[in-house]
């Protein structure tokens, strides 16, 4: 059998130091606001690992998820961004 290979244009698996940065900062503010995954989950919709896997940097978010997860910490997504440097 033979070994799995990227197709071309599809990201690693490794975690990237941003999404190390972005799973830091989405445990720090859920954290700061004494939510649990579960509880997380019972806001979102979406199953406790969704979130356990974007902290441990095994997942990465689109824009669009990323602005919905903010509006469920009740963060502001540009100002979200701009703490975890990932723009300016």
């Amino acid at each position: 059998m033979e070994a799995y290979k990227l197709k071309r244009g599809e990201a690693s698996l490794k975690a990237s130091p941003k999404r190390i940065a972005l799973g830091k900062w989405i445990r720090e503010q859920r954290d700061a606001r004494g939510l649990t995954m579960r509880d997380l989950s019972a806001i979102s919709g979406k199953p406790h690992s969704y979130f356990g896997k974007i902290e441990q940097a095994q997942r990465g978010l689109d824009i669009l998820e990323f602005i919905e997860l903010c509006n469920w910490l009740n963060i502001d997504a540009q100002k979200g961004l701009k703490e975890i440097k990932l723009i300016n």
